[in-house]
């Protein structure tokens, strides 16, 4: 009988020597407890394993989750370079070597006689690892995109493609993806139970909790299921720390971000004809703020739990001069990849976001006015 993808997935892991985890720069609360998940279950697993965020700031990933010492800010080396001598006809005496600048000298010294050219070769060593898990990429090309240059390691080993997000394009060698989650965690919570339940302790059982709190804004997104609430309680017993979670998430908040999330809902226009909420950032709100990049997902679901009877709730943060990033979400039974596509926006039935060509305010307008025509 033909293997299922959680099976090929655990197959191919359990074959490999080291595993590489991989995930996105600015990953989203599900993607880092999802990572870190992984992480701790394959190292339960006796399988050695290292995860890769690129240009991560190590000190934002929650302290709940576990072994954060796993997870990297870039790549400690993917493989060797191996220098082989032949030493046949000419034995060694001595080896030494010096750093000089960017460069690298090593000197042999023969006992006797000398060698040639032709006595020394240089070839690729192993790659340091056998599997890959990319965690929350849409395609391939979204992951080679992410780490700013050329790795031939992504082309050449097998890829687990790990996602819930209605955009992936399954191309991964194995790919675990699931639409009907509502997050990647609860996906990893499928595979490890496929392989073996027993290896989810309390550590992994929270950081599983963790990705299902955040994506379902503490269970109260209307899109919540019987499935989503039935894998909570499955993990509850098996020991994760809600508490740990909430706290960790929530009540840790830092200052900055206080004070964006206050200036986005200072400005919330409510539209309740047509159920319509709406709020606005600028770059300026963003440098005030002292926050690097404004997480789109995070502010919506702050403005959902804000004001949980609107029908769409749209989220404009000025870019630059001329673009404005747009995050939408929708309550059902209206879907955000429908309403949005008239505006460039591109996602699953309840989230949609995008750039749009145009200066915030105008971007605003347009949008809002857009949308009233459709919900009429």
């Amino acid at each position: 009988m033909a293997w299922n993808a959680f099976e090929q997935a655990t197959e191919t892991v359990k074959r490999a020597k080291r595993v590489l985890v991989l995930a996105a720069e600015n990953p989203t609360q599900d993607t880092m407890a999802t990572m870190a998940a992984v992480l701790a279950y394959l190292s339960a697993q006796n399988i050695q394993a290292e995860g890769v965020i690129p240009q991560a700031n190590l000190d934002k990933i929650p302290s709940f989750l576990p072994v954060r010492d796993k997870i990297q800010s870039h790549f400690s080396g993917l493989s060797d370079l191996k220098v082989t001598l032949d030493l046949s006809k000419t034995p060694i005496h001595e080896l030494t070597y010096d750093i000089k600048g960017t460069k690298l000298e090593i000197l042999l010294t023969p006992k006797s006689g000398e060698w040639s050219a032709k006595d020394i070769s240089v070839n690729p060593g192993e790659d340091r690892y056998e599997a890959i898990i990319a965690i929350g990429f849409a395609d391939r090309q979204s992951l080679i995109a992410a780490f700013r240059e050329p790795m031939d390691i992504l082309l050449r080993l097998p890829i687990i493609n790990l996602d819930h997000d209605a955009k992936n394009e399954h191309w991964g060698a194995i790919n675990l993806v699931d639409l009907a989650s509502v997050s990647n965690t609860e996906i990893a919570l499928t595979w490890f139970e496929s392989w073996d339940k027993q290896k989810i302790d309390e550590r992994i059982a929270t950081a599983l909790l963790a990705g299902l709190i955040t994506n379902t804004n503490s269970f109260r997104s209307p899109s919540v299921t019987s499935k989503n609430l039935d894998n909570a309680s499955k993990l509850i017993t098996l020991g994760a720390d809600r508490e740990a979670v909430v706290h960790g998430l929530w009540r840790t908040r830092q200052i900055n971000t206080l004070k964006l999330w206050g200036r986005a809902l200072n400005r919330l226009e409510h539209d309740r004809t047509h159920g319509l909420v709406w709020t606005t950032l600028s770059r300026q709100d963003i440098l005030d703020s002292g926050t690097t990049e404004a997480r789109l997902d995070e502010l919506v679901n702050e403005l959902i739990a804000f004001v949980p009877d609107a029908k769409l709730t749209a989220i404009f943060v000025e870019h630059d001069p001329f673009t404005t990033r747009m995050a939408l979400f929708a309550q059902p039974p209206f879907s955000a990849s429908t309403l949005g596509r008239a505006l460039g926006l591109d996602g699953s039935h309840a989230r949609a976001s995008g750039a749009i060509a145009k200066p915030l305010v105008e971007a605003k307008d347009h949008a809002v006015e857009t949308l009233r025509l459709q919900l009429k």
